[in-house]
């Protein structure tokens, strides 16, 4: 007969009781509980899995497409790319179109452009000849007829000025920003009828920050020094002079700029609302500019 020796530490313990027996868990017995539920008369069913989500036709046709897209030459890709192109632009000239406002129109009239209007039906023939004729009589009017039309015109341009005033007040400095920002990039993106986008004109707007270059450039035709020179000479002269400057003696011009761009932050948030939007130029290469005296493009 065997006899099982224990040790002392084990032998002393007291002996559980099978109501102090846990029963291990097994994992597979947790997923079957929860795998099935039980019914009244006590069988159990699975539940259903939940479907997928059917993909939509669109999206069925987006996959397609690119699918298409990938197995054309380089050449066809590149006709859908600039149609695709073309669509983009026609989309966002639409809706630049419902921010640029429309102000009535005003423009300073001249007795010239007044009195073509008022007598050009009065001349038969081709619109070259009729405004040779025009000429010829405007010159020979008598200075009674000329006071009467100078009197037409200032008028005219006065009710020009009061109903362009009128719609401005009526329309906040923020507004007249967004509009101009919607105009400036219809300008560009419809160069050959920039004309019908130009800015609107609003003294209340805030003015732009300008460069070193162009404090130093505005300082010196100021001076008198360009008097009777034509301006792009000038121009000339005063770039060729800051170039050769130094860093101490630009100095003054960039703090000067610096100071304007501070103050053209403070009155962007007080008159619009909100502040300066970031443009797409880096800080860096903006101040690398500043410092090499280049005059930032329009």
């Amino acid at each position: 007969m065997l006899v099982l020796r224990l040790p002392l530490r084990l032998a002393a313990r007291p002996a559980l009781s099978h109501a102090h027996v846990a029963t291990p868990i097994v994992a597979s017995s947790i997923s079957a509980t929860r795998s099935y539920a039980a019914k009244a008369d006590g069988t159990t069913t699975t539940p259903k899995k939940k479907k997928a989500a059917p993909i939509s036709k669109q999206a069925q046709k987006e996959a397609a497409a690119k699918a298409a897209y990938k197995l054309l030459s380089p050449e066809e890709k590149a006709v859908i790319d600039a149609k695709r192109g073309e669509e983009k632009k026609k989309e966002e000239v639409k809706l630049l179109k419902t921010k640029i406002l429309t102000p009535p129109k005003y423009r300073q009239l001249n007795p010239w452009s007044v009195y073509v209007k008022e007598n050009a039906k009065s001349v038969a023939g081709p619109v070259s000849e009729i405004a040779k004729v025009l000429a010829q009589q405007f010159k020979t009017i008598s200075s009674i007829e000329k006071e009467s039309l100078d009197h037409s015109v200032n008028e005219l341009n006065a009710k020009s000025l009061r109903e362009f005033q009128e719609w401005l007040s009526n329309h906040t400095p923020a507004q007249i920003y967004e509009a101009n920002v919607a105009r400036a990039r219809l300008r560009k993106l419809l160069a050959s009828t920039s004309s019908k986008y130009a800015l609107i004109k609003d003294d209340r707007l805030v003015k732009r920050p300008i460069s070193s270059y162009l404090q130093y450039h505005n300082e010196r035709l100021a001076s008198g020094d360009f008097r009777g020179i034509p301006a792009p000479d000038a121009s000339k002269t005063v770039a060729t002079e800051f170039k050769a400057m130094s860093a101490t003696e630009k100095q003054k011009y960039v703090d000067l700029a610096a100071k304007d761009v501070e103050r053209y932050h403070r009155e962007h948030l007080e008159v619009y609302g909100f502040e300066v939007p970031v443009s797409p130029r880096s800080a860096k290469a903006a101040l690398a500019e500043a410092e090499a005296g280049i005059e930032p493009s329009a």
